[in-house]
């Protein structure tokens, strides 16, 4: 295939010349990270795969079979979950008013969940999943909690994470 075939847009992609396009000196704006915060739950762990400094949130998390989350709903905090391994409930609400119900997830599912929305996560099964969010992760108002915390960031929980 000749240059001359292609699309006009990709020719000219192909003829840029990067080097003039970087910043002197080179600033990446790629960043490899080489290890992430791990903060450990009662029932199971958050992976953080971004700094708190980031724009949003993006977590690893891994739910022991037999365990679940709290009953939470988030002021200001979005996020979506996708179920990587395993299957659970979501037991769900539109409001903190609304009747709890509940539906089983699988993997593959997506679940996204809105400001003020009360949700939880039990697992049957060990659930893996990757949330990404809007910035405030310590947005967290619980209803119920297994353990008894209270709302926000539980700091017990950061002050003894772990890296990998």
């Amino acid at each position: 295939m000749t240059t001359a075939s292609l699309p006009p847009y990709l020719t000219s992609l192909l003829h840029l010349d990067i080097a003039t396009q970087l910043p002197s000196p080179i600033e990446p704006s790629v960043r490899r990270i080489t290890h992430s915060k791990t903060v450990r739950k009662d029932w199971g762990e958050e992976r953080w795969l971004v700094t708190e400094e980031s724009p949003f949130g993006f977590k690893l998390i891994y739910l022991r079979a037999g365990f679940r989350t709290s009953l939470q709903m988030h002021e200001q905090k979005e996020e979506a979950n996708l179920i990587l391994r395993g299957s659970g409930v979501l037991h769900y609400a539109a409001s903190r008013a609304g009747q709890l119900e509940e539906r089983p997830l699988i993997a593959g599912e997506i679940v996204h969940v809105r400001p003020g929305t009360v949700h939880r996560i039990e697992a049957v099964t060990d659930i893996t999943l990757i949330e990404v969010s809007t910035p405030e992760l310590d947005d967290v108002i619980r209803l119920a909690d297994d353990w008894h915390r209270a709302d926000g960031r539980i700091v017990a929980e950061h002050e003894t994470e772990g890296q990998r």
